[in-house]
């Protein structure tokens, strides 16, 4: 396995990992989805939600009964917002094999722990160990704001 020697820093190795993956995936979902009716589809849906939670919270029955043939209306949206992502969705399978490299690459080169964090607990899931981040949970923290960064920036929805 000497061939996945990283000899960079493992901090900002998987940092720059990080954002060619969001920035992938923000332009593919840019590209896949019609982002004006996503954005029209939401926004009826929100309204549809406060409305409803408005007359569920004030226990009114009559708006309750109102917004009821509605309702078909919302799921059908909601079902096509769902399609309209599927090939963002379907784009996800190849970064599964970019987090086995990483995690080749993070064994081969004894990477461990990068971060302590003070509350010291254990959430495997995440990459985390005694309260020390692990290439996982630093791969996620980064990912975070880099795909809100490149949405912005291609000034998409949600």
């Amino acid at each position: 396995m000497t061939s996945l020697l990283i000899p960079f820093n493992p901090l900002i190795f998987i940092f720059v990992i990080s954002g060619i993956a969001s920035a992938t995936l923000a332009i593919l979902n840019k590209i896949l989805v019609d982002q004006d009716r996503m954005q029209e589809i939401q926004k009826y849906v929100k309204d549809y939600n406060k409305r409803q939670m408005k007359a569920f919270k004030e226990k009114n029955d009559a708006e309750l009964k109102a917004l009821e043939p509605e309702k078909t209306k919302v799921m059908q949206m909601q079902h096509e917002m769902m399609k309209m992502q599927m090939p963002v969705f379907a784009s996800l399978l190849p970064f599964f094999a970019v987090f086995i490299v990483l995690g080749k690459i993070a064994d081969a080169n004894a990477w461990g722990e990068f971060i302590r964090l003070p509350w010291g607990s254990a959430i495997p899931l995440f990459g985390m160990k005694n309260g020390e981040l692990g290439w996982l949970g630093w791969y996620i923290l980064s990912s975070f704001p880099l795909t809100t960064a490149f949405r912005k920036a291609l000034k998409h929805s949600s």
